[in-house]
């Protein structure tokens, strides 16, 4: 991770913004609930981020806003991609959970299978891996991106197999793609330029995900588990991130992170 003052523009000023007219990712169904609470970790980035896109010259930049599930990556996302349309950068929001190799409550199933026949290693080896995440479709995506495509076809997973269907999306005028999703630094995700690490713990993030009510029994000792293995994960990749977040839009440093982190985990 990059040290907390570099390439900051100091200069920028958050603009009023009308909510109703900030164009959301691309996952069907997904309920965005953006808050003042989301507009000041999206103000916190945007003045580090404002920097690259200055310097791209014709290039394409892909971003990824990536943390715990719940913590708010879908409305950060979209208000980063309102700003960089504001400041004069076609931007595009992609939804990394289009790209699972399984519809959610097969996926919920497999990781209960996972889980039942080899413990928590087995369910963690299966989280965020190749057995669970099509990276090569998404990691194309970016490979087409990065060539120059005028379009590129996009999926769109809902709920059953009859909603995963595939889109030809415009990116004729996109020099931005923001990435929202959990694996947005994982090791096996090919090209991000920009990833942002959105810290908080499971406990913090569970509240978020209840209010949005996508899943079913998201409040059980087994999603928990799932949760706990998340932030471990996250946790190994902050060091790799190019911002990392507080709750509250304090920009953190690595060793500042670790210590926040030990911190938390001492008091619980």
């Amino acid at each position: 991770m990059k040290d907390r003052d570099d390439k900051i523009n100091t200069a920028w000023t958050p603009p009023q913004v009308d909510v109703k007219k900030i164009k959301t990712g691309d996952m069907p169904g997904d309920k965005i609930q953006i808050k003042d609470s989301h507009f000041i970790r999206a103000n916190a980035i945007f003045p580090y981020l404002l920097e690259d896109l200055k310097s791209l010259k014709g290039q394409r930049l892909v971003i990824s806003v990536y943390g715990g599930s719940g913590v708010g990556k879908s409305e950060i996302g979209s208000i980063l991609g309102h700003y960089c349309e504001l400041a004069g950068f076609g931007a595009y929001v992609l939804s990394g959970d289009n790209y699972p190799l399984r519809i959610p409550e097969e996926n919920d199933r497999e990781r209960q299978r996972v889980f039942r026949r080899g413990g928590r290693e087995a369910l963690k080896d299966y989280l965020g891996g190749l057995q669970e995440i099509d990276f090569a479709q998404i990691n194309q995506i970016l490979d087409f991106l990065k060539r120059g495509a005028l379009s590129i076809g996009l999926k769109r997973m809902g709920r059953t197999t009859d909603d995963i269907s595939y889109e030809l999306v415009d990116f004729s005028k996109v020099s931005i793609l923001i990435i929202e999703w959990t694996h947005g630094n994982n090791p096996l995700l090919k090209g991000v330029d920009f990833p942002i690490f959105l810290y908080s713990t499971p406990e913090q993030t569970m509240a978020h995900r209840i209010s949005r009510g996508r899943d079913k029994g998201i409040d059980s000792p087994f999603v928990k588990t799932v949760l706990d293995i998340e932030q471990e994960k996250l946790s190994s990749q902050a060091e790799s991130s190019r911002l990392i977040v507080g709750k509250d839009g304090e920009i953190l440093s690595y060793n500042e992170f670790l210590k926040l982190e030990k911190n938390e985990y001492e008091s619980q």
